[in-house]
Formats: structure tokens, C-alpha cells, sequence
């Protein structure tokens, strides 16, 4: 007991000044804040900062005191950067928000209430609606933009359409899509967004609202199944038998380049086509209408809203740099290098840039009536919900069906918002994952003691002993703790919460219903399957195609290093970059269906086919990975004995026997750790998918950490994303031990 005491308090002496430390350097910088008298405040936007940073300097010149840092996020992964800084109460002071992530931020309290510092600008702003919550502001608009119809001049004359007179109705919209839809000639009527989520309800909605029909009512009763909703997708569907389907980026490439004569699109296209497709002769018009006695053009209005969180540590300050950036001279180079969305202030549309291209006021034109979704707590659920819904019907599947299950999600979302939940202070949760942790941490030096005791010899005792091991462990233990054991831990007791980001110091234990749920939940077992399918089909092909390049490679007497070198070279290129690649690769326009074409052979939109939608994906996996694991397998081809081989030759084996009875014996091992870590890796499948497909069509590629992915941090279900993760953990493990006894073999 006296020697375990000392070892103890040697330990306590080892952390206690890192503690000291990190505590030391923490108060050194608050009082380095507190003395300064700058005021500082952080702006988080989406924007390239050679527009945002000449906007910050001529303020802090004319604020003197004020320092704005400006951090850019991306519109892809913007919205859960946000969440998660405040999560841990590290939100910016300033933020851009998209502005239909509104309703739930200012419904959770989140943000601060400026209308004094603001309404006094109502009159000189437009679509206020967004940043509005009974009666008081909580943002101030500063950008807007909709989405009009493009049409292509020279394709409409080709067809036999008088270029000056665009679709008006949706009959004239059909007849046109009809006449100029040639897919054998690669020319589409119409370019359709699929596969794609967050973006098709954009585009399908606004032939509802034109067409009178609504998402929500004025009690918040899910309407979307309706008379005009049903008319609308009839139409839709029809529509979709003249169109090119495909993502948002590449129907803005394929119209640049000649091959749509009808797309939805926003303004960036007059700062993109100029500049890449300047022979492309190509109109602008208004959304059409249902019919000419029915209805009225209308489409999507969005935007960016300015908001100040409640973390903010200046608001006077902060409003004073929004109402100063939201002003129109600030605004309007922005609008004029990018032109991805207007100025929320109405002079701006005064400016000669928008009188001077008549084809620039039909969006100003179609601003007036464009309507902006409801500003609603629950619209990122409802968002998915359409979005599902439009996609499964254009799918194929029963339109009463699609209907059923949308208002069914609905009635799930909105009961959960409605149910009773007892909260119990955070500090809980963080107090039982440490006291699991320090227990762990404390089994593992007992461990370590234990060895230590049994193993007497040597010039030194057992208590230097024991300091030494955990002098040098130390690192590995602080590291383990607090980055992989810490999180675990965490994670688990969370999978049997539900944990309101919004609201971090709270959270409500719900038990084992996380993971019951999953039983019921058949988007997680649709990305199980896919998940399951993903890895049984490329875990095997890699790593048979791994062995069998190295084998060719090791087989060769010379110019190796240059076959080594390119079969290894996809394997160090980002897979995001390699996903962008090959999601032109797999386009109908792209490489694979021209080089098919040349054979006769009819290209598909593999990535929007949900047949073939993930085996592309597997396809590029294998291509990307097949080169590391060949690498892995030289080295150890090359400490296979080369005296086995002689003595294999000289007794008269031939190759195919000197590979069965002593390549695969030999490199046994090597085998065995490849299809562990790639079938670890393939559990894991998250960027290929992102960056590809975002889990569509209709699901067909969502795989288990896309999926816990998504509900974490858009749709912030923290607790069953845990729970998910945790099932994940469980099957890794499982699959992995499974594989290594059978690889392994038995002992002798």
C-alpha cells in the first residue's frame, strides 16, 4: 500500500501542472482581452473575403477601436459549423444565415432581438419576413435572389419556337420541352434537378404556389397534400419525360453548353456564361403560370439574413457594422463581381447594371411576387419531407403513397416537437462520461502496476520502474483520455438522451427509445443495407486487386517504380477531389457516355439512376483505394524468403503452385490487417457519398455515417446519431473479429 501510494502521488504530481498550466494560459488571455481596449468582433459569412474585407477596413477606419475578424464558411457545411460553435458557446458575434434556417434559431432563442437597432430601416429593405418572430426582428436582410426560367434562343428556332416568345403557361412550358427534347442528338429539353438534396423542392414549389396550393396553412396544418399539389406534380411528372436529370452544378454546365433548351436557375449564370460560353444566345423569362386564366408566375425567394447570437460581446457595436454593411454602395460590388444574389436594399435595383440588361429586371420582375417558404421551426424537417416526397414520385413510386408517407413524417416530426420532456442539468452527462473515463484510465494503470510487480528484475525496484512506464505514458494517456475516450464515453451516455444543441445545458433521458427507434426507422435500415452492400462489394475487389497489381509489379525486372508510382497515385489524391472528378465522369454528358456512344451504346445519369447510383460510387471507391493496398502487399512480397521459391523450383512446382503454398502463406498477415483496416474503412463510407450523391436518389446511396451524419448536424438529433454511431462501432467491431478469426486460422 506504501509503494501503490507513492506511485499515486507521482501521478498526481505529473498532470496537476498541466492543469495548472492550461488554467494559467487561459487567465493570461482573458486578462489580455479584458486590458485591451479594442473591441473585437468575429463575422462569419459565405463570401470570398476580397469582397468582405475592403467592406471591414473602411468601417474599422471609421469606427476606430473596432477590429471585425472575418472568418469564411462554405454553404456546404455552413449550417453545422454554426450549430456546433454553439454548441459550445463559441458563436460568432456576427452571422450570415441562410435564411430559412431562421425559423428554428429564432423559435430555439438563439439569437439577439434587434428590432431598435434595426426597424428603423424597414422601409428601405426588402423581404423582411425571414427575420421576423411575433412581431420583433432577430436579423436584418441584406441579400436576395430568386430563380427565374432560362431558355436557350438558338435551340427554340431549331425547333421551330419563336426565340421572342418564351413558355408562359405550363402547356406552353410542355409543348416546348417537347419539341426540342433529342437525347439521341444529346439535346434535353429540360434540365431537371434529382439526386440532389436541399435543392428540388426550390424548384417544384413554385409551380405549387402558383398554382394556389401551400406547404403549411395559417394554424400550421400540414396542407401539402392537396388538389393543386397533386395538379402541380401531374404536370411535373410529365415534364420529366423531356428532361436531362442531374445536380444543380452540371444542368448549369450542360445548358452553357448547348444541350438544354429549358432550365431554372439563378443570376451567378450572368457572371459565369459570359466569361465560359460567350456565343451562347440564351433568354430569360418569368416562371410560367398553370394557365393564362389561372394562377400566376411566381417562384423561390431567399437570401441572406445578418444576425447577432446571444454570445454576442458588443451588440451596439455589431448592429452599428450590419446596418453599415447592409448599405447598397457596400452590397452592390458584390452583386456585381459574383451576381449570385441581389441587395436587400430596394435603390440598388436603380443601379444602370439592372436596367441596362434587360434579361437582369426579369429577375427584379419575378422578386415581386417570389415567394419565401414559412419561417417555421420545424422547416429543415419539412424541407426534407418535399424534397423526399417530389423525388420518390419521380421515381415511380404511387403518388397516394408518397402523399401517405409525407404526412405521416409530419405528424412524427410534430408530435416530437410537442412532447414533454424532463431536463436535468447538463453537468450530469459530462460528470458521468469523466467518472467512467478516470475508472478506465485507472484499470489501465492497475494494469500497468500489475506488470510492473510482476516483473522483479532488472538493476532498478518496481516503484522507479512503475514512474518510468508512467512518465513515458503519460502523453498517450492525456491524449487518449481526452480526444478518443472522453468523446466515446460521451457519445454513449448521449445515445440515451435526447440532446437539444439549441439548448446545451440541458438535455432529457429517454432510456433505450434511440435505440428502439432504429428498429422502426427504415432510412437507417435502408443505409444499413446499403452500408453492408457497399462493403462486401469493395472490400473483397480491392484487396484481391491490391495483391494482384503488386504481383505484377513484383514481377517485373525493370520500370516498376513508374507502375508502382501510377497505380499508387489515385490513392494520395483527396478523395473529395477524386469525387468531383468522376462526378463529371459519370454525368450524361460526361466521358463514360461519350466514349459508350461511340459504340451505339446510350449513356445513363449513373448518379441519378438509383440502380446504379451506388455501384458507381463502389466502382470509383475501388479505382481510388486499390493502389494503397497494392503497396501495402510489396512490402510484404518483398520479405517473402526468395529460397523458398528455388527450392519450390528446383522440386518442380509450377507458379500457380509456388503462389498457392507460399506467397499466400507468407503474407497471411499482411492479408489479414488489409481486410481488417479496409473493411473498417468501407463501414466508414462518408465523403464519396457526400460529395457524389448526398445519400440520393431517393436514399438508394445513403450509407450509415452519412445518415448519423445528417441528423447530427442539420436536423440536430444528437441522440439517436449516437446511438447510430454506437451500432456502427458495435458492427465494425464484430465484422472485424469475425474476419480475423477466419483469416487468422488456428494457432499452433
Amino acid at each position: 500500500m506504501k509503494n501503490l501510494g507513492k506511485i499515486i502521488f507521482f501521478v498526481i504530481i505529473l498532470v496537476f501542472p498541466l492543469f495548472i498550466f492550461s488554467s494559467s494560459l487561459l487567465q493570461a488571455a482573458r486578462k489580455t482581452s479584458d486590458s485591451s481596449d479594442t473591441i473585437k468582433l468575429t463575422f462569419w459569412n459565405f463570401w470570398d473575403p476580397k469582397f468582405i474585407l475592403p467592406v471591414i477596413e473602411r468601417f474599422e477606419k471609421e469606427n476606430p477601436g473596432v477590429k471585425i475578424i472575418n472568418e469564411q464558411v462554405s454553404w456546404s457545411n455552413g449550417l453545422d459549423k454554426i450549430v456546433i460553435s454553439m454548441a459550445n458557446n463559441m458563436a460568432p458575434d456576427i452571422c450570415e444565415m441562410g435564411s430559412t434556417w431562421m425559423g428554428k434559431f429564432m423559435s430555439e432563442g438563439a439569437l439577439l432581438d434587434i428590432t431598435d437597432k434595426v426597424s428603423d430601416l424597414k422601409d428601405e429593405y426588402l423581404m423582411w419576413a425571414p427575420a421576423q418572430m411575433n412581431g420583433r426582428y432577430y436579423g436584418m436582410p441584406w441579400l436576395a435572389g430568386t430563380r427565374v426560367m432560362f431558355y436557350n434562343r438558338e435551340l427554340f428556332a431549331q425547333a421551330g419556337l419563336d426565340p421572342d416568345k418564351p413558355p408562359l403557361t405550363w402547356k406552353d412550358f410542355l409543348d416546348a420541352a417537347r419539341l426540342i427534347h433529342n437525347p439521341k442528338k444529346g439535346i434535353y429539353g429540360f434540365g431537371m434537378n434529382a439526386g440532389e438534396g436541399h435543392i428540388l423542392y426550390k424548384k417544384f414549389m413554385p409551380f405549387v404556389w402558383g398554382n394556389g396550393g401551400k406547404i403549411l396553412d395559417e394554424n400550421d396544418n400540414f396542407v401539402f397534400d392537396s388538389q393543386e399539389t397533386r395538379e402541380t406534380l401531374d404536370f411535373y411528372l410529365k415534364l420529366k419525360e423531356y428532361s436531362y436529370c442531374e445536380k444543380q452544378d452540371l444542368l448549369d454546365e450542360a445548358f452553357k453548353r448547348g444541350k438544354l433548351g429549358l432550365a431554372i436557375s439563378g443570376s451567378w449564370n450572368f457572371a459565369r456564361y459570359p466569361k465560359d460560353a460567350p456565343n451562347l444566345d440564351f433568354g430569360v423569362s418569368l416562371m410560367p403560370k398553370p394557365a393564362e386564366d389561372k394562377g400566376f408566375s411566381t417562384s423561390f425567394l431567399g437570401g441572406e439574413i445578418l444576425v447577432l447570437f446571444k454570445t454576442c460581446k458588443n451588440p451596439d457595436v455589431a448592429a452599428k457594422f450590419i446596418r453599415y454593411i447592409v448599405k447598397m454602395e457596400n452590397t452592390m460590388p458584390i452583386t456585381k463581381e459574383a451576381w449570385v444574389s441581389f441587395p436587400a436594399h430596394l435603390d440598388a435595383y436603380k443601379d444602370s447594371a439592372f436596367t441596362k440588361d434587360k434579361r437582369l429586371s426579369v429577375f427584379t420582375e419575378q422578386m415581386k411576387t417570389a415567394i419565401h417558404p414559412p419561417i417555421h421551426n420545424l422547416w429543415i424537417d419539412l424541407e426534407k419531407i418535399i424534397n423526399t416526397a417530389v423525388e420518390k414520385a419521380m421515381y415511380n413510386e404511387p403518388i397516394d403513397s408518397v402523399f401517405k408517407e409525407a404526412n405521416e413524417e409530419f405528424e412524427k416530426i410534430s408530435g416530437k416537437k410537442n412532447e414533454s420532456k424532463q431536463s436535468s442539468s447538463f453537468l450530469i452527462v459530462i460528470l458521468s462520461a469523466l467518472g467512467v473515463g478516470i475508472i478506465i484510465n485507472a484499470i489501465l494503470l492497475a494494469f500497468i502496476l500489475y506488470e510492473v510487480k510482476k516483473n522483479k528484475s532488472g538493476p532498478i525496484g518496481p516503484i522507479e520502474r512503475a514512474q518510468r512506464y508512467i512518465l513515458f505514458l503519460a502523453p498517450w494517456f492525456i491524449t487518449f483520455f481526452i480526444f478518443w475516450l472522453y468523446p466515446l464515453l460521451f457519445s454513449v451516455v448521449l445515445s440515451f438522451c435526447e440532446y437539444d444543441v439549441f439548448h446545451p445545458a440541458v438535455f432529457s433521458f429517454s432510456g433505450f427509445k434511440n435505440y428502439m427507434a432504429l428498429v422502426e426507422d427504415e432510412v437507417f435500415i435502408q443505409s444499413f443495407f446499403n452500408t453492408l452492400i457497399f462493403v462486401v462489394g469493395t472490400t473483397p475487389v480491392t484487396t484481391a486487386l491490391g495483391l494482384a497489381l503488386a504481383l505484377m509489379i513484383n514481377s517485373l525486372k525493370s520500370k516498376s517504380d513508374i507502375f508502382r508510382s501510377v497505380f499508387f497515385l489515385p490513392s494520395i489524391i483527396s478523395i473529395v477531389v477524386t469525387a468531383t472528378i468522376f462526378k463529371s465522369f459519370y454525368s450524361p454528358v460526361g466521358l463514360l457516355n461519350r466514349f459508350l456512344a461511340l459504340f451505339g451504346i446510350q449513356g445513363y445519369g449513373w448518379l441519378v439512376d438509383k440502380s446504379f447510383a451506388l455501384p458507381a460510387i463502389m466502382i470509383m471507391d475501388i479505382w481510388a483505394y486499390a493502389g494503397y493496398y497494392m503497396v501495402l502487399y510489396l512490402a510484404a512480397l518483398t520479405a517473402v524468403p526468395k529460397s523458398l521459391y528455388d527450392a519450390a523450383e528446383i522440386d518442380g512446382a509450377n507458379e500457380w503452385e509456388q503462389f498457392r503454398y507460399i506467397t499466400l502463406p507468407q503474407i497471411k498477415y499482411m492479408t489479414v490487417f488489409v481486410m481488417t483496416i479496409n473493411t473498417i474503412r468501407s463501414w466508414q463510407v462518408f465523403p464519396e457519398v457526400f460529395t457524389l450523391t448526398s445519400g440520393g436518389p431517393v436514399g438508394s446511396t445513403n450509407t450509415l455515417v452519412h445518415h448519423l451524419y445528417e441528423l447530427a448536424f442539420r436536423y440536430h438529433k444528437m441522440g439517436y446519431a449516437s446511438a447510430i454511431s454506437l451500432v456502427l462501432l458495435l458492427l465494425v467491431f464484430l465484422f472485424s473479429f469475425i474476419q480475423m478469426k477466419i483469416l487468422s486460422g488456428k494457432k499452433r
